[in-house]
């Protein structure tokens, strides 16, 4: 009687960081957090009572024991891949596409119809969960990430920090951030104000209204409710819009960059591929808007 096999998904999250050589570049292949990859691998390391992966500094290293899973494993994951998923000359009708509501809303929908002009032949799925959701077999898979080039993925874009508030809000407060109230800061929980704070010589902590979503923070900012902490990227067409506009001549850049991520065996897809051409474009044009509004007197 053959025993029973260890989860498939700790099996793939082993193969990924093996493969990559990194637990960050396996979480974005398979998008997940570095930590989940850890879990995963730990719990088939249990599973096996073996040690496949050692720590060397502050790098992980196969073991004897991981090389010699890796080998076996790279044929028959191969395999279930080449089962699961079309072959690259296959079309590929639809197109989903993992990214963050704020980046979904201020950077890509406005830009979409152009891609879907130019590929009408794709239908295109906009998936802004956080959680991790899995794509059901033959639908090719990317994502649009703002995070720190060592996560992985390819950088579209660099960005850059600054302070906005509604007009109004803006001329009511000036522009010297060492005077603005503390409850007037709003925040974004994930964002970067207290680096911006400390650029300016401030040492204030915001105890505005906070929110997870950049996004929202920007409706906040515009609603008067306070001044956000944003990126240009993000705040750019509300600033041009005249809805916005900036609350300190401050603009400095971003510790995180934005980010293409293609799941590997979907690099070859044509759909995937027409997205990764057309994205890439809309990027640098991007960069340079950012660059222009930047360095505009």
């Amino acid at each position: 009687m053959r025993e029973r096999l260890p989860p498939l998904f700790s099996l793939q999250a082993f193969e990924a960081a093996a493969r990559l050589g990194n637990f960050s570049r396996a979480a974005a292949e398979l998008h997940l957090t570095p930590g989940a990859i850890s879990r995963q691998v730990h719990q088939l390391e249990d599973w096996c009572g073996q040690t496949l992966f050692e720590r060397v500094g502050n790098a992980m290293r196969l073991t004897a024991e991981g090389r010699e899973l890796l080998a076996r494993l790279g044929g028959p994951l191969a395999a279930l891949h080449e089962a699961v998923y079309p072959a690259p000359d296959e079309a590929v009708s639809t197109l989903q596409i993992a990214t963050l509501g704020s980046l979904a809303r201020a950077w890509l929908l406005p830009r979409l119809h152009g891609f879907i002009a130019a590929a009408p032949q794709v239908r295109v799925v906009v998936q802004t969960d956080y959680a991790l959701v899995r794509p059901p077999p033959r639908v090719a898979l990317v994502a649009l990430r703002h995070g720190r080039p060592e996560d992985g993925g390819e950088v579209l874009f660099g960005d850059r920090l600054l302070a906005v508030a509604s007009p109004t809000l803006a001329a009511a407060l000036g522009r010297d951030a060492a005077r603005w109230p503390a409850e007037r800061l709003l925040d974004h929980l994930t964002g970067h104000a207290h680096q911006w704070l400390a650029q300016a010589g401030v040492s204030t902590t915001p105890a505005g209204p906070a929110f997870n979503d950049a996004a929202i923070a920007l409706d906040a900012a515009e609603a008067g409710l306070g001044i956000a902490f944003t990126r240009l990227s993000l705040a750019l067409p509300r600033l041009q819009a005249g809805t916005l506009v900036p609350a300190h001549p401050l603009v400095m850049p971003s510790p995180r960059t934005n980010l293409l991520v293609i799941r590997e065996d979907a690099t070859a897809l044509p759909a995937v591929r027409r997205f990764a051409d057309w994205v890439r474009r809309e990027g640098a044009a991007t960069a340079a808007a950012i660059d222009a509004y930047t360095l505009a007197p």
